[in-house]
């Protein structure tokens, strides 16, 4: 595929003036329904709003708020007028949220109004402006989105297209922070060029077109959400359907039957929320045809159902990175499941993907386990980190991921762990991944984290195991089922069931809070 060399903007203008009649958003729990003609009216009005609050190309401004139309709007908006938007978890704490306000240097914040209510830290900031999404009747401090739009009357439309012009696809967009597992959330800065055409290879991969409705409940201050889901629909003309502000399993089962959802996507967790949900029923999910699985990995049983009973043919697995502008590689609809579940897929073409030995820094062959690292419409940089960033990205251009794994002759890639996920016991190294694979295999268990805690040993391998159903098992047969399917050396020595496990919004699980408790249950016995 050849490069795209346009901008949001750009790209949102081009598909406006193809698809004006369709549908762009809809909100089912706000009752909103934009068409493309209107959406893009409404980025254009909110353009000019922040353009006469005196919002220019380059300035950073924060969303922070959940899952409303306004966001979606707002990052268009800034987009057009060349800014950079900043996106904020609507969980974050005070001090995260002043710690990425001052260290992204945002002039000014859009925050819905229940969140403005919650933190003083907005008011103590040295923003220039706080533009409040506010809910009707709200009295919240700073610009209402009414004044904004009404401020924005003053701007000609000569001078917002003269801006939207002068933005290059070059320019940076958005500066997108990481989730901060292990010390202070880093941000990275990417560009139209980067998000623009990772969109346009994923989903052409997907085989998404304008005449698709995607289910859109995943987070928008993730990557995921804002790009991989919003961002690829918009430019390819689709349908973005939003169930509700926050995800809740019953308002999106009613919305991708009543809205025909034709795409869902989301992590494993989220999918099996959904299925195991009591409201699920498979004949209202006769509309949905693809989609992708990303953020950890499917369990077989999972995509089995996804694909075989409940009929989701097109499903497809994808990795990527909020460094790498987002997917890497991903699964083709028409691959076996086999392929679909135990590999992340084949680089998209838009990316150079190779395995590396992390000591040495040298290529390895197919079958050889290494550090995965690409090439490709990476990010700019980590904002005002420059040794993280000379850390992160070789002089040859290569971002060295974190993640083990290896390529097949095919050229199909498997993760196999994280390199600080290895688990070392007795100077054995232990991939939770492999024996997380394994405990799947039993027909009781959802979903297993598998993860290493310290000991007289260097460390323990731990297992916490979440059932289908409660008391069908205990920590007694899982131990047995894994002494029968699990070579010794690699064997989990601790097993714990759980009803759930501590989760980042989303949808990760944080391994590293689960050390941190078994660490504390396990101190008198390690």
């Amino acid at each position: 595929m050849e490069t795209v060399n346009n901008t949001i903007g750009g790209m949102l203008e081009k598909i406006s003036r193809a698809y004006p009649g369709r549908d762009a958003l809809v909100h089912s729990e706000k009752g909103t329904r934009y068409t493309y003609q209107l959406l893009s009216w409404q980025v254009d009005q909110a353009a000019c709003g922040l353009m006469a609050l005196g919002v220019k190309r380059g300035d950073h401004v924060a969303i922070w708020a959940a899952n409303i139309p306004e966001w979606l709007v707002s990052m268009l908006a800034i987009a057009r007028l060349g800014g950079v938007f900043v996106p904020i978890d609507p969980g974050a704490s005070q001090e995260d949220l002043k710690y990425i306000l001052d260290q992204a240097e945002c002039v000014a914040v859009m925050v819905s109004g229940e969140l403005m209510e919650k933190t003083a830290a907005l008011q103590s900031s040295s923003l220039e402006n706080i533009i409040v999404i506010s809910p009707p009747g709200s009295k919240a401090i700073g610009i209402s989105w009414p004044e904004l739009i009404s401020r924005g009357e003053t701007v000609k439309p000569e001078e917002i297209a003269q801006m939207a012009e002068a933005v290059l696809p070059e320019d940076p967009v958005a500066i997108m922070y990481t989730s901060g597992t292990t010390g202070k959330p880093k941000g990275v800065v990417v560009n139209h060029l980067g998000l623009i055409n990772k969109s346009l290879c994923s989903t052409e991969r997907q085989k998404i077109t304008h005449m698709d409705r995607l289910c859109l409940f995943f987070p928008l201050f993730h990557m995921f959400g804002n790009t991989c889901i919003a961002l690829s629909g918009l430019i390819r003309g689709a349908a973005l359907v939003m169930p509700s502000q926050d995800f809740d399993p019953v308002k999106v089962l009613n919305t991708v039957f009543s809205e025909a959802c034709t795409a869902i996507y989301g992590s494993p967790a989220m999918f099996i929320a959904l299925l195991e949900h009591h409201a699920f029923t498979k004949d209202r999910w006769g509309t949905v045809r693809t989609g992708i699985v990303g953020g950890a990995p499917c369990p077989m049983e999972l995509m089995k159902r996804l694909v075989e009973e409940i009929g989701v043919s097109d499903l497809t697995v994808a990795y990527g990175i909020t460094e790498t502008s987002s997917w890497i590689t991903m699964t083709h609809p028409d691959d076996p499941l086999s392929l679909r579940v135990g590999t992340i897929g084949t680089p998209l073409p838009c990316n150079e993907v190779k395995i590396v030995d992390p000591r040495t820094g040298e290529d390895l062959s197919p079958q050889t386990q290494g550090e995965l690292c690409t090439r490709g419409f990476l990010m700019q940089e980590y904002y005002r980190m420059p040794g993280a960033t000379a850390a992160a990205v070789d002089r040859d251009g290569w971002f060295h991921s974190g993640d083990l794994g290896e390529m097949d002759e095919k050229g199909y890639f498997r993760i196999t762990g994280r390199l600080k996920d290895v688990i070392v016991r007795d100077g054995t190294e232990i991939y939770p991944v492999e024996v997380e694979e394994c405990l799947y295999q039993h027909p009781e268990v959802s979903e297993v984290q598998v993860f290493g805690v310290p000991s007289e040993k260097g460390q323990e391998v731990v297992a916490w195991v979440k059932l289908k159903e409660k008391d069908r098992l205990d920590a007694q047969d899982l131990t047995a089922f894994s002494n029968a399917k699990l070579a010794e050396g690699i064997r989990p020595r601790y097993f714990k069931i759980v009803n759930d496990f501590p989760m980042t919004r989303s949808g990760k699980v944080q391994k590293f809070v689960l050390t941190e408790m078994a660490a504390k249950e396990l101190k008198d016995t390690l």
